[in-house]
């Protein structure tokens, strides 16, 4: 079996097969440090690209809306805060 240089291995990290620093950012099509452009097998592909944005967006969305949830139920002030405790007590 062949391996193409700068090819994933499975478990190492990814090197630039021009002169081999690590690739951090596979969603960029060149190396980092030299600018060479980088094989298709250590760049992701428009299609994962496309999966990993929209991952993240949903992810962002959700953190949005937990983040807008414990603000709505947390009480303006004290004085909000005793006014809810006090208007549950005194009602039937």
């Amino acid at each position: 079996m062949t391996t193409i240089p700068g090819a994933l291995d499975g478990g190492a990290a990814p090197r630039c097969p021009e002169c081999g620093f690590q690739i951090f950012n596979r969603r960029y099509p060149k190396c980092e440090s030299c600018g060479a452009l980088l094989p298709e097998t250590i760049v992701y592909s428009p299609a994962e690209r496309h999966a990993l944005r929209v991952a993240e967006e949903e992810r962002a969305l959700e953190s949005a809306r937990h983040e807008s949830s414990a603000v709505d139920a947390t009480p303006a002030s004290l004085d909000d805060a005793l006014v809810s405790a006090m208007m549950g007590l005194t009602q039937p």
